[in-house]
């Protein structure tokens, strides 16, 4: 079993260096530019904005798109993750009821932005819960094809990584795959409610997630630059946030 795991391990500690190197070029470069301070960026309209991380990551992984959000206007929200492993189905129940809070207190639904993982659980707290989410952007987000949507040298690691964590917990076997009988499959595929928007970004050299696998036929999708993890300090995702909820403010106030 040991030496079954070491090639796994090996190309995920590859892809981490090459993903460690890539966040902080992509972030030389976002604290050049003057998006990260606002500058030709429509101005918010103080919305609340929740924030999911990624997968292993935690809502400490968001702390500077959570602090420009704030600067051009907008409300973020931390969606109180420490860790995303585990039941994705638990995920979706308990970040959605933090999203029912958030929208009882602001009077008005939630914008949710999720990375990778948070974005597949962000769109399920849509189709779940439409009445409170005005729409999801997802971030390098595997949206279709489950598991398969991951590049084969990765998933086997990550593989390793969920089961190793189901070991601690009475979850099923399945348990954070698309055959899991707890729905959350029906829910991550499910058509975007008709009351909400959804955008996806993605980048072709993404080396975690296949590009494809994050396109909507029925939303709205941009193509950036950069690896993975980068897309939460990538300029250009910065740029496209911005429009993006703009334009989002603009079609709200004609509906």
């Amino acid at each position: 079993m040991a030496v079954s795991r070491e090639p796994a391990i090996r190309m995920l500690l590859q892809l981490t260096a090459s993903a460690y190197f890539d966040f902080l070029q992509q972030f030389a470069s976002l604290a050049r530019d003057p998006v990260h301070y606002g500058v030709g960026v429509p101005r918010g309209d103080g919305r609340p904005v929740l924030l999911i991380p990624g997968f292993t990551a935690g809502d400490w992984s968001l702390g500077i798109l959570a602090r420009w959000l704030g600067r051009i206007g907008y409300k973020p929200y931390l969606s109180g993750i420490d860790l995303n492993v585990g039941c994705p189905r638990r995920k979706v129940e308990l970040v959605g009821w933090r999203t029912e809070k958030i929208a009882h207190e602001a009077g008005e639904r939630v914008t949710i932005i999720g990375h990778s993982l948070g974005g597949v659980l962000g769109r399920a707290i849509a189709a779940t819960n439409p009445a409170i989410v005005r729409e999801v952007i997802a971030l390098g987000s595997p949206i279709r094809n489950g598991w398969t949507g991951v590049h084969d040298q990765v998933r086997p690691a990550l593989q390793e990584i969920q089961s190793f964590w189901q070991t601690f917990s009475s979850v099923p076997e399945n348990c954070g795959t698309m055959e899991c009988s707890c729905g959350i499959a029906q829910a991550v595929f499910a058509p975007t409610p008709p009351r909400s928007r959804f955008s996806a970004i993605y980048t072709r050299r993404d080396e975690v997630v296949q590009w494809q696998a994050c396109i909507d036929d029925q939303g709205s999708n941009y193509e950036v630059s950069g690896l993975h993890v980068g897309l939460i300090v990538n300029r250009e995702v910065y740029r496209l946030l911005g429009s993006i909820l703009a334009g989002a403010a603009v079609e709200n106030a004609a509906a």
